[in-house]
């Protein structure tokens, strides 16, 4: 007997109201009428090519809106669905997931792909409408769905997006003209401006509120169904509208802003992220094709530029390859996936299978793990899959480079001054001398807290607490927090490392270190790296606003 998995979705009143007359029909209880509704969605749609699958326009305008405040009214009701966990899964899978969405994901960027499949599922059965959805399209195919959210992202994009997708509009516009092949930078523009469309995107009331316009310009009246085609095919009628999109100008926005006091805000910041996020997926997917084509004669070094990373050196050992076989469907590719389970080797994908790495060329033919990988295996043994590419990438950062012209950001790792002493880095002696050095540091910015904060108008009862405080880093910044976060100066507590003077986590590998050793500096170079990634992106917003953002 099969268990059912309990979950909430959250619908319309009126979708809820079309349920209600579906479980009157068919004499079924509520949860029975959904468990039913979903398996023969879910059946029709497996059998559809995924950009011919249904979806509701809700989906796609993201409607009812969340709460734009806390304690605001809700628009939707809650439906709890009980269902088995496969058939929820595979309802998800052929649902709708707008670029940038996210199953888990900070509320703007969150895939509700379940509601999805529920409300189609219950609009296939029983239409439905409200005062929202009234004279829109209401059932439309994933292309189609797609294809509005490109309109949407052409209407909405921001300076640094923007700059993008001119760019490789005017790419293709030379490939029409010309038979000429592409040159690297135009292919790297082409592959940028596809993802922030069909990968990566921000997402924002504002953007919602965007589609919804174009919706009721396009999706209703006599020719919603000739135009929900044109937004499936996206060919030449679709790009007329476009590249009008896309290349309206924003000066009656400026003005609109303008005109009613909005100029504290817009969404450059988000957009410079998603261009920041699209230039990073293109560049990780040439670090993949480095990976798996290069071979041992090729070279074992190159820069992975600026803005897409930190700026990073990579290094790989010369005899240190990837391979990516061919096989069969459904089928093991061995002995690689024995290797792995094994935990002597990573695995990630690549194109339309798996590659494996790191791997050496066996005299004649064939291929063996790398000797002594399993430790570094092992701290990946917790990545999700798509981790392992970004911790592979870390093992390759060579931390101790000079620049002709140093990065932005410092490329560096940092150890803990117990780890480097446990490992035998450095002696007792120094381990003692860098931790006074830190907790002299920290003495300073509590006693710079407190001058500051008193300049600022603290009370006499606040500022005897920090000083009481003062040589306990956690219960002062505990009091710090306590702080008017508008007046609150910055205080940082300094923390006690040595830096590392190695080059790769790879290299180490090949020099012998222990295996213990190997394991925490694999770990500690993910998970600077992963830092690292996010100050860059930090970094794009802010170059974001610096170039492009909203101006009087």
């Amino acid at each position: 007997m099969s268990v059912n998995a309990e979950t909430n979705v959250r619908i319309a009143p009126c979708t809820l109201d079309a349920l209600r007359r579906i479980t009157a029909r068919r004499g079924t209880s509520r949860d029975e009428t959904v468990r039913q509704l979903l398996a023969e969605h879910v059946t029709a749609q497996e059998q559809k090519h995924p950009e011919d699958r249904l979806t509701h326009i809700s989906t796609v305008l993201r409607y009812p809106p969340p709460p734009r405040w806390r304690g605001d009214a809700r628009k939707d009701v809650p439906l709890r669905v009980r269902a088995p966990h496969a058939l929820l899964e595979r309802a998800r899978a052929v649902s709708l997931r707008l670029p940038g969405q996210h199953r888990r994901a900070y509320r703007d960027y969150q895939g509700r792909m379940l509601t999805d499949a529920v409300t189609t599922a219950i609009a296939a059965a029983e239409s439905f409408t409200d005062d929202f959805l009234t004279g829109l399209l209401p059932l439309l195919r994933h292309g189609a769905a797609l294809g509005l959210w490109r309109l949407t992202v052409a209407a909405t994009s921001t300076g640094p997006e923007k700059a993008w997708l001119v760019e490789a509009e005017a790419v293709r516009a030379d490939l029409y003209l010309s038979s000429a092949p592409l040159t690297p930078d135009q292919e790297y523009a082409l592959r940028v401006a596809e993802i922030l469309e069909r990968d990566e995107a921000w997402h924002a009331a504002d953007r919602f509120r965007k589609a919804t316009g174009l919706a009721r310009a396009y999706l209703t009246g006599h020719d919603a169904r000739y135009w929900e085609q044109v937004l499936y095919d996206q060919d030449e009628a679709f790009n007329d509208v476009y590249q009008d999109r896309l290349q309206a100008d924003d000066s009656d926005d400026r003005r609109w802003r303008r005109r009613h006091g909005i100029t504290s805000y817009d969404f450059t910041g988000r957009g410079g992220t998603a261009a920041w996020r699209a230039q990073r997926r293109a560049y990780l997917e040439y670090f993949e094709e480095w990976l798996v084509t290069r071979t041992k004669r090729d070279p074992a070094a190159g820069v992975m530029e600026e803005p897409a990373s930190p700026g990073w050196l990579l290094r790989t050992p010369p005899t240190w390859l990837a391979h990516a076989p061919a096989r069969a469907a459904g089928q093991p590719s061995e002995p690689f996936s024995g290797w792995v389970e094994d935990g002597r080797l990573l695995t990630f994908p690549y194109l339309d299978r798996q590659a494996f790495w790191p791997l050496l060329p066996r005299p004649g033919r064939g291929w063996q793990p790398v000797p002594g990988f399993e430790p570094v295996a092992a701290a990946a043994a917790t990545l999700r899959p798509d981790q392992v590419l970004g911790f592979i990438e870390a093992l390759h950062i060579d931390w101790n480079h000079t620049f002709a012209e140093e990065p932005s950001l410092q490329i560096a790792l940092d150890l803990p001054a117990d780890k480097a002493r446990r490992f035998n880095f450095i002696t007792a002696k120094e381990q003692h001398r860098i931790m006074a050095e830190a907790r002299a540091i920290t003495l300073e910015n509590m006693d710079r807290f407190i001058a500051r904060v008193a300049d600022t108008g603290a009370s006499d009862f606040y500022l005897r607490k920090l000083k009481e405080a003062r040589g306990n880093a956690r219960e002062f910044h505990r009091l710090t927090l306590q702080y008017n976060e508008h007046k609150r100066p910055k205080y940082g507590v300094a923390r006690a490392t040595w830096r590392w003077p190695g080059r790769t986590v790879a290299a180490e590998l090949v020099a012998g270190s222990p295996p213990d050793l190997l394991q925490w500096l694999a770990t500690a170079a993910h998970q600077r790296s992963t830092l690292l990634l996010e100050q860059a992106m930090h970094e794009a917003w802010q170059r974001a606003f610096d170039q492009y953002g909203f101006r009087m």
